[in-house]
């Protein structure tokens, strides 16, 4: 039970990140942001989950960190708190 309410939120989540907020988002630290997010809540997913969907959830939350790292090599400062915190994370 506690997974399907967590899994929903997570979802619900992913949702307004993919549809909404990364596709608007403007400067490269906003996009850093939110990549990071959606890559956090696959790893909160992967962390729940059990074997296809856990694998599946690692892939998207990995393939979530290298875009954040990407755009955070050319927009961010070594020194941003919020490429800083994508570094502890990916």
């Amino acid at each position: 039970k506690v997974e399907g309410e967590l899994q929903k939120i997570c979802n619900t989540i992913l949702g307004l990140l993919d549809s909404n907020l990364i596709v608007k988002a403007s400067s490269g630290e906003s996009k850093v942001f939110y990549q990071k997010m959606k890559a956090d809540y696959y790893r909160y997913i992967a962390e729940f989950t059990t074997d296809q969907k856990k694998t599946n959830a690692a892939n998207s939350a990995e393939a979530a960190y290298a875009d954040a790292a990407s755009v955070a090599e050319k927009d961010l400062a070594v020194t941003h708190p919020i490429r800083l915190g994508l570094a502890l994370n990916y």
